[in-house]
């Protein structure tokens, strides 16, 4: 059962309800996405309970949606850093 909910594209469908949110009540863009980045986290420490490894994106959502709900005010740098670092590790320029 449990691996039957792993299969699920969990972060898609998070992603769109997060798209529709926001489209929605723009005022809570802040609050949405620091939402989105920490569920996102945990749902890939989910996976690593499972026996697969922790992603360095999965630790960069954690520390940007926490950042995000100390410091509302630093959406714009902290989600550009957090999408150079995941660029930079998808591509294989970075490892971890």
């Amino acid at each position: 059962m449990a691996q039957q909910l792993l299969d699920w594209p969990l972060e898609a469908v998070l992603a769109i309800i997060a798209g529709v949110i926001i489209l929605v009540a723009p005022r809570v863009l802040n609050y949405v996405i620091a939402t989105y980045l920490l569920i996102f986290g945990a749902i890939g420490l989910l996976h690593f309970t499972y026996g697969q490894p922790i992603r360095p994106q999965i630790i960069f959502a954690l520390v940007a949606g926490v950042l995000i709900l100390i410091k509302p005010n630093i959406l714009n740098y902290v989600v550009g850093i957090y999408l150079i670092l995941t660029g930079l590790f998808d591509s294989g320029i970075l490892h971890f």
